[in-house]
């Protein structure tokens, strides 16, 4: 094998290791939900910080429940459960009145979703335990469409 076949040889190994890194799918999904337009950023700060820690503890839940993990599912939600939850607002109280009706109602399905999971976990109830952590779930899922969508309402009264 002569010198020049060999560099040749390197370099056609090197255009198609950089052309396969070059075209490689490029991850679409966002790590962070949206902010919304309507709420200050120190109130989004706020709520990210709380967030972020929700965004664990649902990460832990599904592994949990995933691997049939009842006391790991019980643990998880219970730690759900446990988490100080924003209350309404009180006059003064600026971030909470940032917040619509809505939040709220969805915050307390959360906690007693949770509170449910944790008994059908205890009881070994595989049926119950999927039936809750999708229960658990959409919850989230609607409290992400109203800080999302209907946050707009609540700025503006709290404006006024």
């Amino acid at each position: 094998m002569t010198k020049s076949s060999a560099i040749m040889g390197a370099l056609i190994v090197a255009s198609a290791i950089g052309l396969a890194v070059f075209l490689r799918p490029k991850p679409t999904a966002r790590e962070e939900l949206a902010a919304p337009g309507t709420i200050p950023p120190a109130a989004i700060a706020v709520l990210r910080s709380k967030m972020g820690h929700h965004d664990a503890q649902m990460k832990t839940l599904l592994d949990r429940v995933l691997m049939l993990d009842d006391d790991g599912i019980a643990r998880a939600a219970g730690e759900i459960f446990d988490e100080p939850a924003l209350a309404r607002p009180v006059m003064g109280d600026e971030l909470n009145a940032l917040l619509p009706e809505r939040f709220f109602t969805l915050q307390g399905e959360l906690r007693e979703h949770a509170r449910q999971l944790v008994a059908a976990s205890v009881r070994h109830d595989r049926a119950g335990v999927a039936d809750e952590f999708g229960a658990l779930s959409k919850s989230c899922v609607a409290c992400h469409v109203v800080y999302l969508f209907e946050s707009g309402a609540a700025h503006s009264q709290a404006l006024r």
